[in-house]
């Protein structure tokens, strides 16, 4: 654990002072080597990005104001009929990720939570003209906004089990010139790619409960859920998932969210809580 420790300050410190354009151009790899081949989109925490009150309106962020619409209120979830609580906003995500194909892109979900349930509303046309603001029931969370970044996904080969992850050390693998671009600054570079892709990290590399992505498959702490829609009763599409990387709060035991959409109703969304 120690060791653990002084590792993460290491590379918290190496990243501080690491360039703006080396960060930069890790991304851009990054991305560069998703052109042409499966990939998936990370959110990446991005508490140096300065928005506009309208981009932040209708763009990915943690925390902060949720996007609504006219006749909606802020969920309250019940857990007996004589008491009731108000659901946390937790994330808001744009879907921009051409795997879901055209049905998805461009549509905003957010997502709420409390205790094990997840309440999630999903928006065609997000606008700030068409938004109005909820009565938040406490203070707001700080609001972090979320950056896309499209990754390349492992392709396996016919003698390894199929299995969906996001690693940083997988990725140098995939892509090696990172590994190039950051070794005059560190001999930790898959540390220091994990600080670059969520600033600030506590750990090295990442699991289910500290990524953030849209599209790919999803990453289960436990078996998967029977995810079908309420309307149609058919088999739901895996949209997007996140971890316990929400400010001030705190998802059970290392949990995630898991968000599901239906292709025929794509206004009825479901999310699910796993936790180990």
């Amino acid at each position: 654990m120690i060791r653990h420790h002084l590792r993460m300050r290491r590379v918290q410190r190496v990243y501080r002072y690491l360039p703006d354009g080396v960060k930069l151009q890790v991304l851009q790899l990054i991305e560069r080597a998703a052109v042409g081949r499966p990939s998936f989109t990370f959110l990446r925490i991005d508490n140096n990005r300065e928005l506009y009150r309208e981009e932040l309106l209708v763009n990915s962020h943690l925390g902060g104001a949720p996007y609504a619409e006219a006749g909606e209120e802020w969920p309250t979830c019940t857990r007996a009929i004589l008491f009731k609580s108000p659901a946390k906003f937790l994330i808001q995500v744009r879907l921009n990720e051409p795997s879901l194909g055209m049905l998805w892109q461009g549509r905003l979900l957010t997502v709420f939570f409390w205790l094990h349930s997840v309440v999630v509303r999903s928006y065609a046309l997000p606008s700030a003209d068409r938004y109005v603001p909820l009565h938040a029931p406490s203070c707001l969370i700080p609001c972090v906004p979320l950056t896309p970044v499209r990754m390349p996904v492992h392709q396996c080969s016919d003698e390894e089990e199929k299995s969906f992850c996001i690693s940083s050390a997988e990725l140098c693998e995939i892509v090696p010139d990172v590994r190039q671009v950051l070794s005059p600054y560190t001999d930790d570079c898959i540390a220091l790619l994990t600080q670059i892709l969520h600033p600030n990290a506590s750990f090295c590399d990442f699991t289910e409960s500290t990524v953030a992505y849209v599209g790919g498959e999803p990453m289960h702490i436990q078996d998967p859920p029977e995810a079908t829609c309420d309307v149609c009763n058919q088999p739901l599409r895996f949209l997007f998932q996140f971890g316990d990387i929400i400010p001030h709060i705190k998802l059970g035991d290392s949990g995630a969210c898991y968000v599901y959409g239906c292709d025929r109703h794509p206004d009825h969304c479901k999310g699910f809580f796993e936790s180990h």
